[in-house]
């Protein structure tokens, strides 16, 4: 009897690419970098105590509230780092690109205005302090302006970006790729990208490897 070959497409092929990267850039290492800043952003939430925890010092009779004194050192360390607000220059390469300049640093101070940057900036220096790192992501949402288009500043969560795990530089400048992963419901990839519904709708997808390592529980604990 004759194997079937399947045919791939250009797309799934470039999905099996994505993928593979996803499979390696999630190594062991970064798994235990995530598991560890996780500990350290519930500890200066002051989620400082397990369930465990808290239900031995219960039956001990022992007051289970916490005293934290992270909370007002990482704000002071966010006032300080974002005290300022960000000025934009862009600085022409020779006297007669000083109009052209000015128009850059126009678009640049707009779109950091219309993306509240300031406040993307705040949780970016946040999540610094309490995870080891913080990001902002220029990206571009095709809807906006009646569909005409916009450039826009997005802060996605540190443990959403997997970055090739060869890189060695502490910007990541000569990182292979970086890629952000978000698990989403298919209602909100629908409002998402309009003009991909019908192959969102035809999507049967699970992930069961998806992992939680905050030791905060869903009883409130």
């Amino acid at each position: 009897m004759a194997k079937r070959k399947r045919k791939y497409s250009k797309s799934d092929k470039t999905a099996d690419r994505i993928l593979n990267l996803f499979e390696i850039a999630e190594s062991g290492l970064r798994q235990q970098w995530e598991f560890i800043n996780q500990k350290g952003c519930d500890f200066s939430n002051d989620n400082q105590l397990s369930a465990e925890e808290t239900e031995s010092l219960e039956a001990q009779g022992m007051p289970t509230f916490t005293i934290n004194r992270i909370i007002p050192v990482v704000e002071m360390l966010n006032f300080y780092a974002t005290a300022n607000r960000p000025r934009w220059q862009a600085i022409g390469a020779e006297g007669s690109d000083i109009d052209v300049a000015a128009v850059f640093s126009d678009i640049a101070d707009y779109i950091w205005y219309q993306s509240d940057g300031s406040s993307l900036l705040s949780n970016a220096v946040n999540d610094a302090v309490t995870k080891s790192v913080g990001y902002l992501m220029i990206n571009v949402d095709p809807n906006a302006d009646r569909g005409m288009g916009e450039v826009t500043i997005e802060q996605p969560d540190p443990f959403d970006v997997f970055i090739d795990a060869k890189s060695r530089d502490i910007l990541f400048r000569d990182a292979a790729y970086m890629m952000v992963r978000k698990i989403l419901p298919l209602g909100h990839l629908k409002q998402k990208f309009p003009d991909q519904s019908r192959k969102i709708h035809n999507i049967s997808a699970k992930f069961e490897n998806s992992q939680n390592f905050s030791t905060k529980t869903y009883d409130g604990n």
